[in-house]
């Protein structure tokens, strides 16, 4: 099993301040910190530390940030034979003010779209593919010379191309703010909103793929026509910037080990949750026994005990349908109800038919992830 991700790595440089600046203010730090960052290279690290065989393809510049970048990749065992330098551009560098008291982040990204992929021939026929979104002219070569190759897509901002993108990718987990924008919808923090923002994701896309990170870290998606949340794990947070690079990641691992999709979500949410307690997005890759353990999956998937004693947030609870009440209409129609979820399911949710043709969802598995060689739960994570 072969996965490559395609996207383009920067060092994420974390200004720590106790408070955000306005404008005209002069602050004076005694520190920062540097680390490798983007969607795509974190996903990639977790991915290779986790023992799977990952390969990335992405545009550097010749600075000391590629080397930095490439000295990461290796420790981290991702195989880079398809980065490429351009000599005329710097690496990317994101910078990222961390509000210290409460871990939120304020993220100036820098996505030089003239920096792209050029050559887009592999000595290997990929298996599963991660795409993030900020090299098209790669994920481009990939959906049209690999039909066969299943595909992530991490979709951030709601412009034109990147909506494009995730109509032909296998499985998108996207921001609120992206699907408010390709559905033309302001979502608000309420059940029927909830439902009605899938309900139209399915409109206009065709599918029922997306899986949304919600402005509040919940997780929204659907199976089975079936709408659902998955509440956010309570945590002490250090920094939230990790979250969406190690949910893609974590749920890439399931996906090519066959894990149902509740479980995988359940298992992505876990690993992200664990992530932002830590500063930084590679250096917060949580190890596979933490998530385990901490998601509440170890047993139903047949792993066995773990002797891991390191400290973490509570289990990940259960996602459950978001209105018991609420089904779809017998002509693939939405008909929302105007009642108010009980009490007691603060987190249920409704169903969204799915209209047109889906992209394939994957097939339910037993307890156990079927043996193959693909399912590497059963190893030890890289140290």
């Amino acid at each position: 099993m072969e996965i490559l991700v395609i996207g383009k790595p920067a060092i994420n440089v974390y200004l720590p301040l106790q408070e955000f600046p306005q404008e005209g203010d002069i602050f004076t730090i005694r520190g920062k910190n540097e680390s490798l960052g983007n969607i795509g290279a974190t996903a990639a690290c977790l991915l290779a530390k986790w023992g799977m065989s990952t390969n990335f393809t992405g545009v550097l510049g010749n600075d000391g940030y590629a080397e930095k970048i490439r000295d990461t990749f290796t420790e981290n065992k991702v195989k880079t034979k398809f980065l490429e330098v351009n000599f005329e551009r710097g690496t990317s560098v994101n910078y990222i003010i961390l509000n210290v008291k409460d871990g939120r982040v304020t993220k100036i990204l820098y996505n030089d779209p003239e920096n792209q992929l050029t050559k887009y021939k592999y000595d290997f026929i990929p298996n599963f593919a991660i795409i993030d979104g900020t090299d098209f002219a790669g994920a481009h070569a990939l959906l049209n010379n690999n039909a066969n190759c299943k595909t992530i897509f991490y979709a951030r901002a709601g412009d034109k191309d990147t909506i494009a993108m995730s109509k032909r990718c296998s499985y998108v987990v996207c921001t609120q703010s992206f699907a408010e924008v390709m559905t033309r919808f302001d979502c608000e923090d309420t059940v029927e909103s909830y439902v009605n923002l899938y309900q139209k994701i399915v409109d206009a896309a065709g599918n029922s793929n997306y899986i949304v990170i919600l402005n509040n870290h919940k997780i929204l998606y659907s199976v089975d026509g079936k709408v659902k949340m998955l509440p956010e794990m309570k945590i002490n947070v250090a920094d939230y910037s990790s979250f969406d690079s190690v949910f893609t990641g974590a749920l890439t691992f399931c996906l090519v080990n066959s894990v149902a999709i509740d479980d995988a979500i359940k298992f992505a949410n876990t690993a992200a949750a664990i992530s932002i307690s830590r500063i930084g997005e590679v250096p917060a890759i949580p190890s596979v026994d933490e998530v385990l353990d901490n998601s509440g999956l170890r047993e139903k998937l047949g792993l066995g005990s773990s002797q891991s004693t390191t400290p973490s947030p509570a289990p990940a609870q259960e996602p459950a349908p978001m209105n018991p009440q609420y089904q779809s209409a017998a002509n693939n129609t939405t008909e929302l109800v105007n009642t108010e979820p009980d009490a007691n399911t603060a987190t249920a949710f409704g169903s969204a038919p799915v209209q047109g043709n889906p992209a394939p969802a994957p097939t339910p598995q037993p307890a156990a992830p079927q043996q193959a060689e693909t399912n590497i739960f059963d190893q030890p994570p890289s140290a």
